[in-house]
């Protein structure tokens, strides 16, 4: 669309170089493209009188096989009708459209005549917007939207820039893990290959999400030579396209490419394996489902990426309260004989001193954490070796449990429906967990539930782990087996509802209280 502009003005002289392209309209089924083109408002008079001029003009630089048809629109700023159209074009950011109001958008007129747009967002999604580069389609949606000069200001609650009043002002819930390098890879030894070179660093693949102008490096793999297919009317031709996979340290991403005869011979050059840097168009993926991406690259360079990269996490904030799962505090109680003297309480193993433990236990579904579902939670903090608190919930996972897991647990549909989600529980776990040192029977398998469901809310347990299983091993070496029942019966244990997570927890606890004995 830059060469639609750049031809229209060397043909007119530049004479109308205030013209920008607004947007295009295509519909296929009628062969039919709707071209709006806006102006400034004091340039009206001029395009009124050369208006069929600046058509015609247009109309042969854009004469195809398809009806066009070209609209030139007046460029008028009115703050009120701005707003509606404004916040429509930001639902396409969820994450932005579901928490601002009508007061978080303010504008005024400088001096100079430009617009002064201050957007006030949460914390946590200005973050998200400097992350995404989200303030570049802003700027974007108002370059072709409007000619008037407009500056926009993205603010967050508590900057120093503007006033918030104390109720409304919070405190940013993500932090990246290296705050000074934000999410990006910048390749290294780029040489110029197809089109123009690229100096930008690229974004990660997983933060991958429709955009103009999106530069994205990585490996390519599984590459494809395809016919192009002709068009209704066309003959069949020998043009071709390639489809092809990126991976970068964080994901994939399905690729495309249209060559022109200059370039079908350099592209035929690249491999599976070669490193490369490209920028194009990332959109939605009609023919493979919904949320799945497609990568249209223009340019191409040659690369080398970064060794021994390590990608920068957004990182969700241990949370200030409980919100949904509100731990117990847990106070030992005995009562004792007027015959009997109180026990002495057992002394503490050394190994637990100055330390906090979190011994979890979890059940699910089944035993695949990217297919099967957390229903319960139940875990026992320790602290210089005596218990704390204890965590205890159900959780909903919108699906039924299934017979064998009933039989296994007792954990029935009617127990988890209407519980907490797991997207709900995990910030609490999270907080419940911070810290601490988690422990568990063959804790890999717990862990991996746990981690598999916190990564997607940014949230990683990236606690010291310890297995009981494990330990008895090592230090009890010749027991029939390592199972819980096995450990608990040789170490005296009681477990008063096996199977059930917070009493797994519970004795898991004790038996890990047995194993740090023979810890130094």
């Amino acid at each position: 669309m830059e060469k639609l502009l750049v031809k229209f003005n060397e043909i007119t002289e530049n004479k109308f170089d205030f013209i920008r392209l607004s947007s295009v309209v295509v519909n296929v089924r009628k062969c039919f493209c709707e071209y709006t083109f806006i102006y400034p408002a004091d340039k009206e008079r001029l395009v009124a009188d050369r208006r069929e001029y600046i058509e015609s003009t247009l109309l042969k630089i854009l004469k195809k096989n398809v009806d066009v048809q070209i609209k030139l629109k007046k460029s008028h700023f009115d703050f009120d009708f701005f707003k509606a159209d404004f916040f429509a074009f930001l639902s396409a950011f969820p994450m932005i459209a579901g928490t601002l109001s009508d007061k978080d958008i303010t504008c005024r007129k400088e001096q100079d005549d430009t617009f002064l747009l201050q957007l006030v967002l949460q914390q946590s999604v200005y973050d998200y917007c400097m992350l995404q580069n989200i303030r570049g389609e802003i700027d974007d949606y108002l370059y072709t939207h409007f000619c008037e000069a407009i500056r926009l200001e993205l603010l967050s609650h508590g900057s120093t820039q503007v006033e918030v009043s104390s109720d409304t002002a919070r405190t940013s819930e993500y932090k990246l893990d290296r705050p000074d390098e934000g999410r990006l890879i910048r390749p290294q030894n780029v040489e110029e290959f197809i089109g123009r070179i690229i100096y930008e660093p690229a974004g990660y693949i997983e933060d991958a999400s429709p955009k103009e102008n999106a530069v994205l490096c990585g490996t390519l793999s599984k590459i494809y030579e395809q016919q192009r297919k002709p068009k209704e009317g066309e003959q069949p031709s020998d043009k071709k396209f390639f489809k092809f996979s990126l991976e970068d340290y964080t994901g994939k991403i399905s690729c495309v490419y249209f060559p022109t005869k200059k370039t079908v011979d350099m592209f035929g050059l690249l491999l599976p394996g070669k490193q490369i840097v490209a920028r194009g168009k990332i959109e939605e993926d009609t023919y493979r489902g919904e949320g799945a991406l497609s990568f249209r690259i223009h340019d191409i360079c040659l690369c080398t990426l970064p060794q021994d990269f390590t990608p920068n996490r957004l990182r969700r904030r241990v949370p200030d309260a409980y919100k949904t799962v509100l731990p117990q505090k847990y106070v030992e109680e005995k009562q004792y004989s007027l015959f009997e003297a109180a026990a002495k309480p057992a002394a503490v193993p050394p190994f637990m001193l100055g330390k906090t433990f979190v011994v979890f236990d979890i059940e699910t579904t089944g035993f695949n954490p990217d297919l099967d579902k957390i229903i319960e939670i139940g875990a026992v903090k320790v602290q210089d070796g005596k218990v704390t608190e204890t965590f205890s919930t159900f959780i909903d996972p919108c699906m039924p449990i299934p017979e064998r897991i009933t039989k296994l647990t007792h954990i029935e549909d009617a127990d988890v429906k209407g519980q907490p989600r797991v997207e709900e529980v995990m910030p609490d776990f999270y907080k419940f967990t911070d810290g601490a040192i988690l422990v568990g029977q063959n804790v890999q398998f717990d862990y991996g539930f746990i981690k598999a469901y916190g990564m997607p809310l940014c949230i990683y347990f990236d606690n010291m782990l310890m297995d009981t299983l494990s330990l008895a091993k090592t230090y009890y070496p010749g027991l029939k087996n390592y199972k819980l029942g096995t450990l608990t019966k040789h170490f005296g244990v009681e477990n008063k509802g096996a199977h059930r997570a917070v009493y797994d927890a519970w004795a898991t606890m004790e038996v890990f209280m047995k194993l740090a004995e023979k810890l130094a």
